[in-house]
This record gives structure tokens, sequence and C-alpha cells, in this order.
């Protein structure tokens, strides 16, 4: 069995004036993915490896999900495909990180982590109050037997699907 949490970014800062790739969060964001880790390790979900973009803001949302998540700071890595990655990419990553009796969490962009969710679940994932799958901070918990079955549509069961408006600490 293998866990996998894909995770999109927290909330940008989009009046930064920067590169796509150099934009940073915004305070919400910076917020949000505190309480993420929070909640994450109270929930006894601590991934055993973290891959993430080169992206400065999923580069900061990982630093601040490591203030309350335990994770070896050797076992998160950060990889060039990952950034704006679609489905095929980011199945390509999946099978190349997952290992059996791990949980693997891939921190990325939209639309490749909507993408992948909703191909990924067993049935289909609730919407946000304001009808979006991924909102940004959010996480989509899934377990399924092999990196053999990764790329069976709806063939990983969906644990959780967590977001920073609908979780308590």
């Amino acid at each position: 069995m293998i866990e996998l949490m894909l995770m999109r970014h927290a909330k940008s800062d989009w009046h930064s004036h920067t590169a796509d790739i150099d934009r940073p969060l915004n305070s919400r964001g910076r917020d949000d993915a505190v309480a993420m880790g929070a909640f994450l390790a109270n929930k006894d979900l601590v991934p055993n490896k973290m891959i993430i973009s080169p992206a400065k803001r999923t580069q900061q949302t990982a630093e601040l999900l490591l203030k309350n998540l335990p994770v070896d700071k050797q076992q998160v890595l950060i990889d060039r495909d990952l950034y704006l990655a679609d489905m095929e990419s980011i199945s390509e990553l999946i099978e190349l990180y997952a290992a059996d009796e791990q949980r693997i969490l891939l921190l990325a962009h939209n639309p490749g982590m909507d993408d992948m969710v909703s191909y990924l679940a067993d049935s289909a994932p609730p919407l946000s109050a304001n009808g979006k799958l991924m909102t940004t901070c959010a996480v989509a918990h899934f377990v399924f037997e092999s990196v053999n079955t990764l790329r069976k549509h709806g063939n990983a069961e969906l644990l959780g699907l967590y977001r920073p408006k609908e979780i308590t600490i």
C-alpha cells in the first residue's frame, strides 16, 4: 500500500510584480500553510517524503508546513518537473518517488493537482462551498495498492480532502 498526499501551494501574492516562479505567498497563504501543517500533524498524517515544485510559493508553503510537521529535512526534495506540471508529469513523478509502505506528499500547482485528484479518486471528490476542488493549500489524501495501479482511472481510495477553511486544529 502507498499513501499519497497531493497538495496545492498556499495563496500567493499576485501584487508582487515578479515572474510567476518567483511569486511569494501572501499573508493568508502563510497563515494557512502553518495551520495545515498543524492539522496534518494532529491527524498523524506526517509524510515520509515531500516532493515540491521549485516555485517560491511552493517552497515557502513547505517551509511553513514544516514548522509543525516533523519531516526529516533530507526527505524534502525539490523537483523542477513539478513546476506547473500536468497530470502525465505528476503521474511520472509519483511513480519515481513512491515506495510501498510510505506516505509521500507532492506539493505543486493547479490545474495539475485538480486533474490528478479527479483522475485518481474512486468517487467524485467533494467541492468547496464556492465550487472548487483543490483550493489553495488543500490536501487530498489517497491510498492505493502500488504504483502499477496508479494509471488506472479511479483506482485510489480518497481518504480525505482537507481545505484551510474547512479544518479545525
